[in-house]
Formats: C-alpha cells, sequence, structure tokens
C-alpha cells in the first residue's frame, strides 16, 4: 500500500476529530522531510538541526488544534500550550531517533 493511499486514508478517518487531522499532515510532512533528507544523504545532527523547524505550517496547525482541544475540555491556556509543545516535540524526536537507522540500512520511512 502506498503512502499517500495511507495517508489519505488516515486523514478521511481523523475528518471527525481536527487533532487527528492535524497529526497526519504533521506526519506527512515529516516522512516526506526524512525521506528527502535520506535521499540528499544528510547526517544524523543535519537532520536533527533542520528537523527542529521543518514543516512549520503543520506543526503550528497541529499545536493549535490541540490548544483549541485542551480549551474546550476546560484546560488552562500554559497547560494546554506546554501539552502541545511537548507532544509536537516527542513526533520530532520520533523521526529524529529513527534517521540513523534508515540512513545506515539505506530504507525510507513509510516505505516497504
Amino acid at each position: 500500500m502506498s503512502l499517500t493511499l495511507i495517508v489519505a486514508m488516515a486523514m478521511t478517518m481523523a475528518q471527525g476529530d481536527p487533532v487527528d487531522g492535524a497529526r497526519a499532515s504533521f506526519n506527512a510532512c515529516l516522512t516526506k522531510f526524512t525521506n528527502e533528507s535520506l535521499d540528499a544523504k544528510k547526517t544524523p545532527s543535519e537532520f536533527a538541526k533542520e528537523s527542529a523547524s521543518a514543516c512549520a505550517p503543520e506543526k503550528t496547525a497541529l499545536v493549535n488544534a490541540m490548544i483549541k482541544s485542551e480549551m474546550q475540555y476546560g484546560g488552562q491556556q500554559a497547560e494546554a500550550e506546554s501539552y502541545a509543545g511537548e507532544e509536537t516535540q516527542m513526533i520530532i524526536d520520533s523521526y529524529v531517533g529513527s534517521y540513523g537507522d534508515y540512513l545506515s540500512s539505506n530504507s525510507r520511512h513509510g516505505k516497504r
């Protein structure tokens, strides 16, 4: 199954929850960024540095959706912002953590 089809299916299923849709978009962008970085043979340190600012619009959309969702459930602004920041950083960290394995095995994220 192609990555595009998987992302499209995930986005279709997530239409009811803006956070899930934003998360899927952010992950799709990071997957594309990761594979482009692998194709360019960027070092793990280059990738880690660049990943912090990669997919900024998708990251912002996810953060905003998470904050809005938390606030709808009675959360405090500061806590919602902190949670959204931690969650997005954990997603980025997972890509950074696996980058070296993909690079050394000459494989690509999301592809078999």
